[in-house]
């Protein structure tokens, strides 16, 4: 038995590359010694994700190298690289199960995407504001609503390794997906009791939280069925687009309605949309294939299942705790942002061990 040179996790002495944080091993005498800034195994961390990892059906903590995975961010790539991606998933692109990457992926593309948006959006910034024209204030309140979630999409998008869902076809489930599940929370809203005041009470934080995420899992639960996809990694690209476009007509709504602070508002929710409804409905998509069987449609007694209610609970409740009306609200999303990453970097870890044990098998 070795360790990874980088995250310190076990690893089998022949192993070329670490299955939790996907760093290339050295060749020669195996390291045997754990590193020495690695983490107590009795670390809140360690702690954490190893039970959450355990829902998944997994052994042991998850350590996420966030260096290492954004690594080809800061890298030049080409026109033609980014149109590679993008060709992904059609009848005549979608890759064998042996071609199929067994490692984590290495997003970069939606960063890319995030510039050109925040490019557009300090154009039409300057042509409101310093030349006045007003006309161009809708399309400053669109690009606000649409550039996190989209950028997010797009992530979710480059770490399917199944490469199995097209772009038009995400695109789809983002804007039909996020429109069908806004109407449903609508809808499930007329039968909900809770209070509508400024300052947002538990009791209500958490009805709004079950109420929505039920609106948005209901749409994520048809499009999975729908597609017919069978994987983990699938589950959470469609959650993510089901959730990213229920945020960007939420944050819409939230700016048009917000009168002359409308600038202030559309920062401020696309600074926080990164901790809200396309991350927990990602969770939701991860979670409902964790159970899914394989090649077969999902049933009721699947959804009811313990293993998915824990985390459509997590997904709840991280949701009701951010609505929660508290005087420390910076600190509180923060530490929100921070656990529902951690959450869905489990089930992603989950993903990348499917396609090992399916490749194995």
């Amino acid at each position: 038995m070795k360790f990874c040179v980088n995250c310190g996790s076990q690893l089998p002495n022949d192993a070329a590359f670490c299955n939790q944080c996907g760093a290339q091993q050295p060749f020669g005498a195996p390291n045997t010694s754990a590193p020495q800034n690695q983490n107590k195994k009795d670390d809140i961390y360690d702690l954490a994700t190893g039970k959450l990892n355990s829902l998944t059906g997994g052994n042991g903590s998850v350590r996420i190298n966030l260096k290492i995975l954004f690594s080809e961010v800061f890298k030049h790539h080409s026109s033609e690289e980014a149109e590679r991606i993008f060709i992904a998933g059609t009848h005549y692109t979608t890759p064998k199960m042996e071609e199929v990457s067994e490692n984590w992926s290495k997003p970069w593309l939606f960063s890319r995407v995030l510039a050109y948006f925040m490019l557009v959006f300090a154009i039409l910034i300057m042509a409101a504001y310093i030349f006045g024209g007003q006309l161009a204030v809708p399309g400053l309140m669109l690009v606000a609503a649409l550039a996190v979630p989209f950028s997010a999409v797009v992530f979710y998008f480059e770490c399917n390794a199944f490469k199995n869902i097209s772009i038009f076809t995400v695109i789809k489930i983002y804007f039909i997906g996020g429109a069908v599940s806004l109407l449903a929370t609508m809808i499930l809203y007329q039968f909900a009791l809770y209070s509508d005041d400024n300052s947002i009470s538990l009791w209500s934080a958490l009805v709004i939280g079950a109420v929505e995420e039920i609106g948005k899992m209901a749409i994520v639960y048809y499009f999975i069925n729908r597609l017919q996809n069978n994987f983990i990694l699938n589950g959470i690209l469609i959650g993510g687009a089901v959730g990213a476009g229920f945020a960007s007509f939420e944050t819409a709504g939230y700016i048009v309605y917000s009168g002359n602070e409308y600038l202030y508002t559309a920062i401020i929710r696309a600074l926080t949309a990164i901790g809200g409804h396309l991350v927990w409905a990602a969770i939701t998509g991860g979670a409902l294939m964790l159970v899914k069987k394989y090649g077969q449609q999902l049933d009721s007694s699947e959804i009811f299942s313990s293993r998915f209610l824990s985390f459509f609970g997590m997904s709840i409740v991280l949701h009701a705790l951010w609505d929660w009306t508290l005087p420390f609200e910076i600190p509180k999303m923060i530490i929100l942002i921070v656990i529902a990453w951690i959450i869905l970097f489990v089930l992603m870890n989950a993903g990348i061990n499917q396609v090992r044990s399916i490749k194995t098998h």
